[in-house]
């Protein structure tokens, strides 16, 4: 493998993992909202700051299935 392909794999790695990143910490962000929400808005929140977690779970999933 060329340092070329080297720089893409890398590159594609550092982008996975920051995306998973950013909807970890939305999801933490949405989360912290939540505290201080209505009990109807919170429920809404809650849920909203699941989904995150699970599309951060399933781009950690396809990530490792690949490797």
């Amino acid at each position: 493998m060329d340092n070329e392909e080297t720089s893409v794999f890398e590159f594609l790695a550092q982008s996975t993992q920051a995306r998973i990143a950013h909807y970890r910490h939305r999801a933490a962000d949405v989360r912290a909202k939540a505290e201080a929400a209505s009990t109807v808005r919170r429920v809404e929140l809650l849920k909203l700051a699941e989904q995150f977690e699970e599309l951060a779970d399933r781009i950690t999933m396809n990530r490792d299935r690949l490797l």
